[in-house]
């Protein structure tokens, strides 16, 4: 099936209301959790699925309080469906999760009006419930394609669902908070809540599927078919486990807290040639290469700056054609060293290039199909920052795009 195949010409017969200033209440209480857009983000990247949404579901009513959409489904807040034309409604009438992989063949299913209507194939969702145990809503992503989604993210979907509802103040409470939803006590839960899930719910089985895959690639029995097939396994592996890591750096930046870094004596040379490896056998399709000049050595923490390294490769990969050239160079000067990874992709425009290293940011809208979330380059920025130094960038037609890291040889 095609990307979009299976969509109706008209996805979804929305409801639309005059909503005071434009939103529900509900909408309203979704819209302040600052947590929502990353938390579906996470859902897209943990899936593969490319909709991902919240909505308060009711026996009336099925209203979209946050969505992400990569499909173009045309989907927004405040949005309404008739509730039994839903997958939603499945879940609330039973108040468990839901996992249906392709639809119109599922014997459960195949009747339902959300395939027919919507082109709805895969979906996954869990019921949302406030801090008093009443009933919220639903959240949930889906795509129009069928998908393989394993029963095991249905218990990702929960702990994220619970950070979620539990956020979630009765309607009374919601209505008084017009300033702020959470008190700085209730930010600080958040935060743990989120720093939990993501260190050990979804670290510990994705460092189990990168041993795991790791070790089979090594097999030498293996035919080039499955070979490939394992390096993609490895490679959405190592993504994630990236984007996890990100993802507690964000969250320690946010709370006002310098990146931490053990400074140890190394050879930044060495380092970036180990790094660009690493990066090369898992896309041997790309052409990396690699230059070093004059004198490697400082103080520096080797497992930040690689992961400096790897978000700045990474970005270069997504946002230039497959066949350019990424260029590294690792060059000493008196003081400090200096890391440049350059491309060729299209330039970064003037006006984007100043909130560049703030979180949550893309430099364009290409290369959206790897979803990142746009921390790479505010992470890049803190450890930067971390180690005493700074990032600079260049972009321009003629002469492509360069990430500068300026690193003190000593802190």
């Amino acid at each position: 099936m095609a990307a979009d195949e299976g969509l109706p010409a008209h996805p979804a017969p929305l409801v639309s209301e005059a909503l005071p200033a434009g939103f529900t209440a509900d909408v309203q209480a979704i819209a302040r959790i600052d947590a929502v857009k990353t938390v579906l983000r996470v859902l897209l990247q943990t899936t593969g699925l490319r909709l991902a949404v919240v909505a308060r579901v009711t026996t009336q009513e099925w209203r979209c309080c946050a969505v992400l959409d990569e499909m173009n489904f045309g989907l927004n807040p405040g949005d309404t469906l008739a509730i039994t034309t839903t997958f939603c409604d499945t879940v609330r009438t039973s108040a468990t999760p839901l996992l249906v992989n392709h639809a119109s063949e599922d014997p459960r299913f195949a009747n339902h009006p959300a395939p027919k209507l919507y082109g709805v194939e895969s979906y996954i969702a869990v019921p949302l419930y406030r801090r008093d145990g009443s009933f919220f809503g639903v959240m949930c992503a889906l795509d129009a394609n069928p998908a393989l989604v394993a029963e095991d993210k249905l218990e990702v979907f929960r702990h994220l669902g619970e950070l979620i509802g539990h956020q979630l103040e009765n309607q009374e409470e919601l209505e008084r908070r017009e300033a702020q939803l959470f008190s700085a006590k209730e930010a600080a839960i958040l935060r743990e809540q989120l720093i939990g899930i993501v260190s050990h719910d979804l670290r510990n089985p994705l460092n189990a599927i990168l041993l795991s895959a790791s070790t089979m690639v090594r097999r030498t029995d293996l035919d080039e078919r499955a070979r490939k097939a394992i390096r993609r396994i490895v490679d959405s592996a190592d993504r994630a486990q990236r984007l996890i890591r990100d993802l507690l750096d964000f969250t320690q930046a946010r709370m006002g807290q310098v990146l931490p870094v053990n400074r140890r004596p190394m050879d930044l040379h060495e380092l970036t040639m180990q790094a660009v490896n690493e990066v090369q056998s898992v896309m041997p399709e790309r052409m990396l290469e690699v230059e070093t000049r004059g004198d490697g050595n400082g103080s520096w923490d080797s497992d930040r700056i690689a992961q400096v390294i790897h978000n700045l490769l990474s970005n270069a990969v997504q946002y230039s054609p497959p066949s350019a050239r990424i260029q590294v160079l690792c060059e000493g000067g008196h003081q400090e060293l200096v890391l440049r990874v350059s491309n060729t992709g299209p330039p970064i425009p003037t006006d984007v290039i100043a909130t560049l290293f703030e979180p949550m940011r893309r430099g364009t809208e290409d290369g959206t199909e790897r979803r990142s979330i746009g921390l790479g380059l505010f992470i890049v920025d803190q450890i930067a920052r971390a180690h005493g130094g700074h990032v600079e960038v260049d972009s321009a037609q003629a002469r492509g795009t360069t990430f500068s890291i300026h690193l003190p040889r000593r802190g």
